[in-house]
């Protein structure tokens, strides 16, 4: 019976020795405790977050700009018209979300822009 402790003790060492080496487990460290954990591809090729830019506006959904109505170094109040985008057949008129002064815009009439495009960028 000893032996048969024995190697049953050597199994499960040998046992998770595969699962610390497995490329599944990915090794975390949050506030100075260490974990181990397993994860997926689908997690590993997820958009990471990024904390919003409010002096950056990207476009929203895909479309087209039909017409800039400011231009670097232009002072804007809320509420002004900056862009008018054409998206799903529709015109939507771009206004400031906040006063400010426009520091670059990145974008041009009849321009097509993907989701997520920086058109104007805020000082």
């Amino acid at each position: 019976m000893a032996k048969q402790k024995v190697s049953t003790a050597k199994v499960e060492a040998k046992e998770k020795a595969n699962i610390a080496d497995d490329p599944m487990f990915r090794h975390l460290i949050i506030e100075g405790t260490k974990y181990r954990t397993l994860t997926t591809r689908k997690h590993e090729l997820r958009t990471k977050w990024v904390a919003p830019q409010p002096k950056e506006l990207k476009s929203f959904i895909p479309g087209t700009i039909i017409k800039v109505s400011v231009k670097p170094g232009d002072k804007v109040d809320a509420g002004s018209l900056l862009l008018i985008f054409e998206a799903m057949k529709m015109m939507n008129q771009v206004l400031s979300p906040f006063p400010g002064v426009i520091k670059n815009v990145y974008v041009k009439e009849g321009e097509k822009v993907p989701k997520g495009t920086l058109m104007i960028e805020f000082e």
